[in-house]
């Protein structure tokens, strides 16, 4: 194989690297004149010209140069795409077991050492979420390894809007094998039973992250509780709370009223129609009313959107979550369950719990740790790149 053209590391830079972190930003490197196309093969060295690393290279991105190898002996090919993959593969066999099987996150991009690549099962359909314009020479390997692994009905691609702005991408969701299922995919998660659109759903269809952790907050919660979900989306922790408590009340908001059809609708699959009212409502507008009504709850789950899209949002994002769980504190009764989310990689564990920390000094209420949580186990974090630890989940009693 021919040499590789070397991007140089901007050692001035004050994030130019970290470790063996896999994303080499714009501001990190040293630009060269006549830029590599999108996905070569490029060297990362530093300024004394000592080799770091190897990876794709995409002129059109924030993230110029994404890491796929930390040895100079390997070169990224199909058969490093492939070992990686089968690597994916065989630790999600030890996670499918039961409802597991049916809906599994195979692949997690840096977590797994593929940056830019995800990968979801749903049933017999696997969905491709492509982050990285650099891996899209791969796709053709890529999906013939599921392929072979999976023999699915279907398997899909998409680009996002966003990713594809941010990438040089076109926006798309395209078949690549099979063609799109007549109706909503169905799966079991937790004894419930969901239909899961992978075409016109959220991410890949819907969110596996919060598999166990939606089991969590049902275990928590009290018989007999007043409960409240705020940004309930298809109604995960409510309809799972439904399932396995035996309720006063349960309340669920969401500011989207497609979202709530389809948790309603969910909430008929799984007989369990008559056990939740369903608000569409803003959440502070939700949560501040309630307040000033007096109402008043055993349990109150906040698992918001992402607040925090970059570096430049997170005291913003801090602010907003401070305010969600003030308002949340305050309307609990003593010995409450408080289950808490932040989905923002940008949010670290420590700002979350500092938040909380500045909640519970706020509101004089003491806010006592049941759990600290994050996302399911095929959702893996890798320690060198702290975005993959971007699910906090944290159960708390208020005394």
């Amino acid at each position: 194989m021919s040499p590789l053209r070397q991007i140089i590391l901007n050692t001035e830079s004050k994030r130019a690297f970290s470790g063996r972190h896999p994303w080499i930003l714009v501001t990190s490197i040293i630009e060269p004149a006549s830029k590599p196309q999108v996905g070569e093969q490029v060297d990362l060295v530093n300024s004394e010209n000592k080799w770091i690393g190897r990876g794709l290279y995409n002129p059109n991105s924030r993230i110029r140069v994404r890491l796929y190898t930390w040895d100079s002996e390997e070169h990224i090919t199909k058969d490093l795409i492939n070992t990686r993959l089968d690597r994916a593969i065989q630790l999600r066999s030890r996670l499918a077991n039961g409802s597991h099987q049916q809906a599994l996150r195979i692949v997690f991009s840096e977590a797994d050492q593929l940056s830019g690549l995800v990968v979801d099962k749903y049933a017999e359909h696997l969905v491709i979420q492509v982050t990285a314009a650099a891996l899209m020479p791969f796709l053709d390997t890529i999906v013939d390894r599921l392929f072979h692994h999976y023999r699915p009905l279907s398997i899909s691609m998409q680009v996002d809007e966003r990713t594809g702005k941010s990438e040089g991408m076109d926006a798309e969701h395209r078949f690549l094998v099979g063609s799109a299922p007549s109706e909503p995919v169905t799966i079991e998660e937790n004894g419930l039973y969901w239909n899961v659109d992978i075409v016109g759903g959220q991410k890949t269809g819907t969110y596996l992250d919060q598999r166990e952790n939606r089991l969590a907050a049902a275990r928590w919660t009290q018989p007999g509780a007043r409960v409240l979900d705020v940004c309930c989306y298809v109604g995960g922790f409510a309809l799972n709370i439904a399932k396995h408590c035996e309720t006063k009340e349960i309340i669920a908001v969401d500011s989207s009223d497609k979202a709530l059809q389809s948790a309603k609708q969910h909430a008929t699959l799984n007989q369990l129609e008559n056990r939740i009212t369903w608000e569409q409502a803003d959440f502070f507008e939700s949560l501040s009313s309630k307040l000033d009504a007096g109402k008043k709850f055993d349990t109150i789950v906040l698992d918001p959107p992402r607040l925090a899209g970059s570096r430049e949002h997170l005291q913003r994002a801090l602010s907003a979550y401070h305010r969600l769980n003030f308002l949340a504190v305050r309307m609990l009764n003593p010995g409450g369950t408080l289950v808490t989310c932040s989905c923002s990689g940008r949010v670290s564990r420590d700002d979350f719990r500092d938040m909380l920390r500045g909640v519970g000094t706020r509101t004089r209420r003491e806010i006592q740790v049941l759990e600290e949580r994050g996302a399911a186990p095929d959702h893996p974090s890798c320690m060198s790149c702290p975005e993959t630890d971007y699910l906090k989940c944290i159960v708390a009693r208020i005394l």
